[in-house]
């Protein structure tokens, strides 16, 4: 086994010194921390991982995604192969205490905040600015709507999900030329604290759509989270409020947004869809 590996080891690094002499330019940066996760979400099954400082970064493969987090504050830079179906990609795991960007999409491109488009092609550079906490555009106007928005009543209790001994309902939604505002309220009815770790926004279409008569035809767009707060923590037995910004869309009929909410150490996911109409009727800030 200590032979294969680094046997693999050395076919790596040969692979990664042709690949930058061929003047790809430089790896792609992915923001990591010790007290969230990032994700990695590629076009095809996860086979393989390895990163070159193991003992600083923990990785996870589930179907065709890859979790990160550090094991420690502050780890030195670490490149990052992953195999995906029959294809490779390659970048760079950096530290950031809080990160921006926390979903990486190879899928569809990869999410870069602030950038005017939304996604960059697929497997290009995030970016060091991205990565490591660049303020976005109109930052100011953004937590001062969220401000807001925390002083507003509770509108819309009807849409909520009951899991786990949790409730997680949309208590406002608002909007304005950039962003959509939402605010959630979490009742927590266990013992045990719920500290959001990772806010998951996609926007679903086609959500009735037969595909094959078997499989529904889905089309899902992940939307980076622009303004809000970083990992909350909801104490047992109590309520609590969190508030985000995202890119301003609309939904169709067959569309509706799904949030999905992750628990930092923990299985407690809460994934509360909200209906296009909710969106689309929605008043502005």
């Amino acid at each position: 086994m200590r032979n294969l590996r680094y046997t693999f080891a050395l076919l790596w690094w040969a692979w990664t010194a042709e690949v930058l002499a061929q003047g790809t330019g430089p790896l792609s940066d992915i923001a990591v921390s010790d007290s969230s996760t990032t994700y990695l979400v590629f076009n095809g099954p996860v086979s393989l991982v390895d990163v070159g400082m193991a003992n600083s970064y923990q990785v996870k493969i589930e179907a065709n995604a890859v979790f990160v987090r550090a094991k420690k504050k502050k780890p030195a830079p670490s490149p990052i192969l992953v195999r995906y179906g029959s294809s490779y990609w390659m970048g760079r795991l950096v530290y950031s205490a809080r990160p921006v960007l926390k979903l990486y999409d190879f899928h569809a491109g990869t999410l870069i905040p602030g950038n005017g488009l939304g996604f960059a092609p697929p497997g290009s550079p995030a970016g060091n600015a991205s990565a490591m906490g660049n303020p976005a555009l109109h930052q100011a106007e953004v937590e001062s709507k969220l401000s807001s928005l925390r002083q507003a009543k509770e509108e819309h209790r009807s849409v909520a999900v009951v899991a786990h001994d949790l409730v997680l309902s949309l208590a406002n939604i608002r909007h304005d030329q950039r962003f959509t505002y939402l605010r959630f309220k979490v009742i927590n009815k266990a013992n045990i604290d719920y500290r959001v770790d990772f806010t998951d926004f996609q926007l679903v279409e086609n959500a009735t759509g037969k595909f094959l008569g078997k499989k529904k035809n889905q089309a899902r767009r992940p939307l980076a989270s622009t303004g809000g707060e970083e990992s909350q923590n909801i104490a047992g037995r109590s309520t609590g409020y969190l508030t985000y910004a995202i890119p301003l869309y609309a939904a169709t009929d067959k569309g509706y947004l799904e949030v999905t909410l992750r628990e930092l150490h923990g299985a407690r996911v809460l994934v509360l869809p909200i209906p296009s109409k909710v969106i689309n009727r929605a008043a502005t800030i």
